[in-house]
């Protein structure tokens, strides 16, 4: 008798395990136009104390049916029992019945390596032509979409569009800039030769070189502000020669006596602190910068008389 409950029982728990595992294929449609999409859900159903093996679908499904789209499998579990799922997006382009084809899937005990395998109901899918309407006349075939513009193809155009707004913007800073100014400059006033020398030499004691320890820069500066006044007022080209050679050339000019041998004497001592580097004492370096200053007074352009003397003639 006991043996009898027992067969009883393991048969009964054996018919469980089986109705366990299950696979459901379902479609929304068997019907479509050539190009529609038709649904397709897959399940797979199994104990989770099993492992279950979810086939792996291709993109055609036999020579007539496309798989276009399909979701990842989705795993979920509830009351110990799993359930794998996918949905497929399947289309077909030409007309016809057509056979969804049966899918395999698998299960065993973990552990074990005898596999299960269930497998689903082929599908029958009828594909029908979209019939033509005679009523209406045959329009023309539709040419190809024309493609989007690049960046490519617009770039010259913008490099056009901003060398002519460039070469427009210069154009109209120089005409602004012309036609603010006048027709006829104004002779820019310079300053005669001994006022620049006579500044300069002015702006060199303020700055007070020797004082500070700089007495060859100073020196320099001194010899400097002389050569350029000579050159100016004399036409000589006293930055390039020697004291002897400056000497020289303005004794073909009106300069007296007393003068020259100032300015020897302080392109001299410029000399010997520049080349000899000589140490002059304090008294010889306010000296030698008064003798320049001298110079320049005693030799500078006077103008005066002469203009005095042309206003009078045109009066």
């Amino acid at each position: 008798m006991i043996k009898k409950w027992l067969a009883i029982f393991s048969f009964s728990l054996f018919s469980i395990a089986l109705l366990a595992q299950e696979v459901r294929v379902k479609i929304d449609t068997n019907a479509i136009l050539i190009g529609q999409q038709l649904q397709v859900d897959i399940d797979f159903t199994f104990p989770s104390n099993l492992q279950g093996f979810f086939p792996h679908l291709p993109d055609s499904l036999g020579p007539n049916l496309e798989v276009v789209a399909k979701t990842k499998i989705d795993t979920s579990e509830k009351k110990g029992i799993t359930n794998f799922h996918q949905q497929l997006k399947v289309t077909a382009f030409d007309s016809g019945y057509f056979v969804l084809p049966a899918f395999s899937f698998g299960y065993k005990n973990m552990g074990d390596t005898n596999l299960s395998i269930l497998v689903s109901d082929p599908r029958l899918i009828s594909v029908f032509t979209v019939a033509a309407d005679t009523t209406k006349p045959i329009k023309p075939i539709v040419g190809p979409l024309p493609e989007p513009y690049t960046i490519m193809e617009f770039l010259p155009w913008i490099v056009l569009a901003l060398a002519i707004g460039a070469l427009l913007f210069v154009a109209f800073y120089f005409y602004r800039k012309r036609k603010k100014r006048p027709l006829f400059k104004k002779a820019e006033q310079q300053l005669p030769a001994h006022e620049k020398a006579l500044d300069d030499l002015a702006r060199l004691r303020l700055k007070k070189l020797w004082q500070a320890g700089k007495v060859k820069e100073y020196y320099t500066e001194l010899s400097d502000i002389l050569r350029i006044y000579i050159e100016e007022r004399f036409q000589v080209a006293a930055i390039e020669m020697t004291t002897s050679e400056i000497v020289e050339g303005l004794s073909s000019h009106q300069v007296n006596d007393q003068a020259m041998q100032k300015l020897k004497s302080s392109l001299e001592l410029s000399d010997l602190v520049k080349f000899a580097k000589a140490n002059p004492v304090a008294l010889e370096n306010d000296t030698c910068l008064n003798q320049g200053i001298d110079f320049v007074n005693e030799t500078k352009l006077v103008e005066t008389e002469q203009k005095t003397e042309e206003v009078e003639n045109v009066e």
